[in-house]
């Protein structure tokens, strides 16, 4: 896992707790929804890392160095995926999905290279 990435949990205060992922590095966060059967396209990033944490639903993770140490995952809530710079990935909602990505590096939307994609871009 990223060293910039630590998940850290305390439930220790009297109000509840907390899940920290990322403390004092700059970095993108969004939450990404995805819709049951859809899917992201097959890709990589030249410039970022990802870390995805599945806040609902669940999802078919495909990730690998290349396509031939490609493997799947699914996540179910609260289960998290670590994709490095240059590492082919693709998400498909098996069930209506909520995520959070946090991309670490230099952020582009345009930083990504398509290998295949459902939806022709």
């Amino acid at each position: 896992m990223n060293k910039k990435i630590k998940i850290k949990e305390d439930f220790t205060r009297p109000w509840g707790g907390f899940i920290k992922f990322i403390d004092n590095h700059p970095c993108t966060v969004k939450i990404i929804y995805l819709n049951k059967g859809e899917l992201l396209s097959l890709q990589y990033h030249e410039k970022r890392e990802e870390f995805w944490y599945l806040i609902s639903g669940k999802m078919k993770v495909t990730i690998g160095k290349d396509r031939q140490s490609m493997k799947e995952k699914t996540l179910r809530e609260g289960d998290y995926v670590f994709i490095g710079k240059k590492f082919i990935h693709r998400a498909e909602g098996l069930e209506e999905v909520k995520f959070l990505e946090i991309s670490i590096g230099e952020f582009e939307e345009d930083d990504i290279v398509r290998l295949e994609d459902k939806y022709s871009r």
